[in-house]
């Protein structure tokens, strides 16, 4: 069974989780500066997650469609999404074993990484509170 019961409540916990992330300058300042828009595209339940940080100022996050065009595309079942943010998932091995599908500058995007770490104290608790298993 999956971990999240629909594309809603997928949706309302990266939603949150984004915003926690905007909201901490020592996470946010280094994707801002990135100037990426990073699209996360799930599967079963459905979903889709857009990090814009093209204005070189500000994050602005959305679910569902968009108008903005990536710079990076990560596609994924949304089981490996809550995996990665228990801090379960190598990205690396997973782009390699297929279970993580990237397009766009995928090496600008894994630089990243580091800086979204303390993401992985927060993300329980919001998973927690959207009921998710």
């Amino acid at each position: 069974m999956a971990v999240f019961s629909s594309s809603d409540q997928l949706h309302r916990v990266m939603e949150d989780l984004w915003t926690a992330i905007k909201n901490d300058p020592e996470m946010s300042a280094p994707l801002v500066s990135s100037g990426l828009i990073v699209q996360f595209i799930y599967r079963e339940p459905d979903g889709r997650l857009t990090v814009d940080c093209s204005s070189g100022k500000e994050m602005v996050i959305s679910t569902g469609e968009t108008d903005k065009k990536p710079n990076v595309e990560m596609f994924m079942k949304s089981d490996v999404a809550h995996e990665f943010w228990m801090g379960k998932v190598n990205v690396p091995m997973a782009l390699l074993q297929g279970r993580i599908v990237a397009k766009g500058p995928v090496q600008q995007a894994l630089k990243l990484l580091p800086a979204i770490k303390p993401a992985y104290q927060v993300y329980p608790e919001i998973a927690r509170q959207h009921d998710v298993k």
